[in-house]
């Protein structure tokens, strides 16, 4: 295996400038925002953590706990940067949070992105081919079932902040992935990462946007 040295980041003397991407959507469909269901202890919820690979559909509630838990902003900051940064569940490098969710629901022609912080779910506007997609990742895991979660990273967000930003990017990516993981063993969901990064599928969703696919996963429910 050739090693990629991604180097050391260390932050700008002065930020860069940096316009996020405009995602094409719709309006926005509100997901359930009642309070969460009672857990098992963090104890319990590390010890019971498995890759579950047998999936139901996932109710739009579960789905709304899920999203609370992982990557809903729970508070905006005034920083020096030119867009807003957030606390959120999943820490992140600068408080930025570079890496967007996109999901497909079985049996749904459309992609949607979650807004973490309306707390809903944004139908893309894409020519992305969704059966195509779909199709290419039950090769990996064969799971009609399960909602798709694509991980796609903005990184010249980090960038504005930091040199050598990659690895930070990348960190990023797996720390949200583990935090789905815990929080969806808490639900009592079923969910399995995925050892792809999305691409090409995520590069494609905005033409010409600096986007790029970093991970992928399927979750549902427990049958």
């Amino acid at each position: 295996m050739e090693w990629l040295d991604l180097q050391n980041p260390r932050p700008r003397s002065e930020p860069l400038q940096y316009v996020p991407v405009v995602w094409p959507t719709s309006a926005l469909l509100p997901l359930p925002d009642n309070l969460l269901p009672d857990t098992p202890p963090f104890a319990s919820v590390v010890e019971s953590r498995r890759t579950r690979y047998s999936f139901t559909a996932l109710p739009d509630e579960q789905l709304a706990a899920l999203m609370n838990l992982t990557c809903r902003v729970k508070a905006t900051l005034a920083g020096p940067l030119s867009f807003p940064q957030s606390y959120r569940p999943a820490p992140s490098a600068g408080a930025i949070h570079p890496i967007h969710v996109v999901l497909h629901r079985p049996g749904d022609d459309d992609l949607y992105r979650y807004d973490p912080n309306e707390h809903g779910l944004l139908q893309l506007n894409t020519s992305l081919d969704v059966t195509t997609l779909r199709a290419t990742m039950h090769e990996v895991i064969d799971a009609p079932n399960a909602t798709l979660l694509l991980f796609v990273a903005e990184p010249d967000m980090t960038a504005s902040k930091y040199e050598n930003a990659t690895s930070l990017v990348w960190r990023d990516a797996g720390v949200l992935l583990g935090i789905f993981s815990m929080a969806a063993e808490a639900l009592s969901l079923s969910f399995s990462p995925m050892g792809v990064t999305g691409e090409p599928w995520a590069s494609r969703l905005v033409p010409g946007a600096p986007l790029f696919g970093v991970g992928a996963a399927m979750v549902g429910g427990r049958s």
